[in-house]
């Protein structure tokens, strides 16, 4: 025993030693002291320091918030007994719930079914369009709103029955049910994603020490990156969960290259053959790393926190991939043996000769369809409703699609004031604000309308209050007795009213923030100002409009830094404008095919894209820097393009192959976005794989480009 002991310590050279127990202290530290749980909450669309998110606290300040609510929607025969009966038990387990501040039903609420069909608020707010179903209002204290909706949903399966059909909605509701999917994902799809990674690379390099080599050096990168992403305060959120596979990409990039570098270039076993491969690879990947690095730079800046979020987390992770790759992974590859490692690898077979065979026809396929894809980056749904971050199939999606359609499942605020700066507490203003309640409801995209008017509306059904002046109802509205109700709809100056709507998302069209302004001329059209807009409607659209303006201006600034760092790795204009061509067509093939194929383009999955373009970003430096090493031979540049592919499509591809295998399990997730982003990502590196092979050297070898 001693012995085996003996001989599996001296076979690991000191430096695996120190890396492999480095690593247990990782994963010690960071089951330890890291909180892995995704962070998504109410709050997650914006920083507390953004206009928007200043917005909300501004409605905040002003009226007390109602709008922190889960919707639960009872199908069956409304006017029986016993649909009654079981709404009264419903009402009274969900306010028994710590956490609950009130729940407003048929029972609690007006004093029947038959009062709520006769009540302009309890028909706006509690019976559905069809008249075949009944809501339950559930106002949350939001502190507390991961436990309350756990606890709601544990009610609602007890009482749901045949006749009696329960169906959830509301932000908190949506938002669990995130960071729940993600949490899943992460847990699952990231480990077997890790599983399938090694498994390809041994295939590949059928070599244990190679294999060991990378799987630590990609853990460690993940592990530190999350560590030091925590230390700077930067929680995993809804964008960052995929964190750990993009690292892990990236820094398997690196060591891919540096293996073949190694391979190529090596005749025997010698530590020297690894510091001459790391001597020839790492100027190139530095270049790599640096135009990755700018690009998750270029979101450490934006409002939107998940896209923030990422850029820093991201920024640090692409440091970490290079340091890992080349501080770790070269301790292991000096284990490695040279001689063998030189028999096995991918061998040429029928995968490289088909390619070379038919590569008119891989160039003409890719070309051509980049050019049909064009128009469908204009088509691009950039704005997807809440609906598509789950399955259509699901009984989730099902039940949020009948409350969207029953009254609007995405709340807006618009507070008003008069154009003339009256106050709203009287019969004039009374007048006038029930006609914008009228106009607002007549809008397609509105589901459902509660304001001031249809609160005094209600309060008059009373027959006292016709004896009551106006201001005397709001002020008996604002005691404790009646919920402090009238505080949620009007200052206590009486110049500012709030009008709480209920957005459908359901086959919308425009733009939530092209509604939005077509609801601003309508509070401006009858006669009031809108003074904020708030809401999760709105937060969701400007996250929309940030998401496109960071993947419009990030490609650009891109493009610009990509010109110079190219040039400074190929010397030559006519090799910098085809890198640059060939880069313009992932984005383009990529964004294109979204685009045409309607596939929704929302905020967990758009940063596909980018890891497709630092892949192809990536390939495409080392390619040129083997053109260069090459370009010493006299012979014709067609004749080095074909050495150089020759050489480098071992390790283009199987970083291609390694990745396509990894992310395609993403595909088989139940949770839309996470099944985007994998197919983004394997789409994207396909394309950008054949396109740094072959569609770059074309372009480079075209006479009408300059040579110098």
């Amino acid at each position: 025993m001693k012995n085996i002991l003996k001989n599996i310590v001296s076979f690991l050279s000191p430096e695996v030693w120190t890396f492999i127990g480095i690593t247990v202290l990782s994963l010690f530290v960071i089951i330890r002291f890291v909180n892995l749980v995704p962070q998504v909450d109410n709050d997650f669309f914006f920083s507390s320091d953004d206009p928007q998110f200043q917005s909300e606290q501004r409605i905040s300040d002003l009226f007390k918030r109602n709008d922190t609510q889960i919707i639960i929607s009872a199908s069956g025969t409304i006017n029986s007994e016993e649909y009654a009966e079981n709404i009264k038990n419903l009402t009274e387990e969900l306010k028994a719930i710590v956490g609950i501040t009130y729940v407003k039903s048929i029972s609690n609420g007006p004093a029947d079914l038959e009062d709520a069909l006769k009540s302009p608020l309890w028909k706006r707010l509690l019976i559905a369009d069809d008249q075949g179903s009944t809501n339950l209002v559930v106002l949350l204290d939001e502190s507390r709103s991961q436990t309350v909706v756990k606890e709601v949903e544990k009610i609602v399966e007890q009482a749901t029955s045949d006749d009696f059909k329960l169906r959830i909605s509301g932000l908190p509701y949506v938002v669990e049910l995130i960071s729940r999917y993600l949490i899943r994902d992460l847990r699952t799809f990231s480990l077997i994603a890790f599983i399938l990674f090694g498994i390809v690379i041994y295939l590949i390099f059928h070599s244990k020490i190679i294999l060991a080599g990378t799987m630590l050096s990609c853990l460690n990168a993940c592990l530190w990156t999350f560590m030091i992403s925590g230390l700077m305060g930067v929680p995993i959120g809804l964008l960052t969960a995929n964190l750990a596979t993009i690292i892990f990409v990236l820094t398997l990039s690196h060591m891919v290259f540096l293996t073949y570098n190694w391979k190529n270039t090596c005749s025997m076993n010698s530590n020297d053959c690894v510091d001459q491969a790391v001597k020839i690879t790492l100027e190139a990947s530095f270049w790599s790393m640096l135009t990755t690095l700018l690009g998750f730079l270029s979101l450490w800046f934006v409002p939107a926190k998940p896209l923030r979020e990422l850029g820093i987390s991201g920024a640090v992770g692409t440091v970490v991939a290079i340091l890992v790759a080349y501080g770790v992974y070269p301790a292991f590859l000096k284990m490695a043996d040279i001689e063998k490692m030189k028999k096995r690898g991918i061998s040429k077979g029928r995968l490289y000769p088909f390619l070379e065979t038919n590569k008119n026809y891989i160039c003409f396929m890719i070309i051509f369809f980049c050019l049909i894809a064009i128009p469908g980056m204009w088509k691009i749904n950039t704005d997807p409703s809440m609906l598509s971050f789950f399955s259509k199939d699901s009984k989730i999606y099902k039940g949020l699609e009948y409350i969207d359609k029953n009254g609007g499942s995405s709340p807006l605020v618009i507070v008003v004031e008069s154009e003339r700066g009256n106050v709203l507490n009287s019969g004039a203003a009374y007048a006038n604000m029930w006609k914008l309640q009228e106009a607002l409801e007549r809008h397609r995209a509105v589901g459902s309308v509660v304001s001031l008017p249809v609160l005094m509306a209600e309060a008059k059904q009373d027959p006292l209050a016709f004896f009551l002046a106006f201001d005397w109802m709001l002020k008996i509205l604002e005691k404790p007795k009646y919920g402090e109700i009238a505080k949620s709809f009007v200052t206590e100056n009486r110049k500012n009213g709030l009008f709480l709507l209920r957005m459908n998302e359901l086959n919308r069209v425009q733009k939530r923030l092209d509604i939005i302004d077509e609801l601003k001329e309508i509070v401006e059209t009858q006669g009031f100002i809108p003074k904020i807009i708030g809401g999760v409607y709105k937060l969701q659209g400007h996250m929309s409009r940030l998401v496109v303006k960071s993947l419009v201006s990030g490609l650009t600034k891109l493009v610009l830094l990509f010109f110079i760092i190219a040039w400074f790795v190929s010397r030559s204009i006519k090799v910098t404008i085809a890198m640059i061509l060939s880069l313009l067509l992932i984005p383009i093939g990529i964004l294109g095919a979204i685009g045409l194929y309607r596939v929704p383009l929302d905020v967990v999955s758009s940063p596909a894209s980018n890891v497709a373009i630092a892949m192809g970003i990536d390939s495409m430096i080392h390619i040129v820097k083997a053109y260069r090493r090459r370009k010493k031979n006299k012979g014709s540049s067609d004749h080095i393009w074909q050495d150089v592919r020759d050489e480098m499509w071992r390790p283009v591809l199987t970083s291609m192959i390694i990745v396509i295998t990894g992310f395609s399990i993403f595909l088989f997730s139940t949770f839309p976005p996470t099944q985007r982003f994998g197919g983004a990502i394997v789409f994207g590196t396909l394309l950008a794989s054949l396109t740094a092979l072959y569609i770059m050297p074309l372009i480079a070898n075209k006479k009408f480009l300059p040579s110098k």
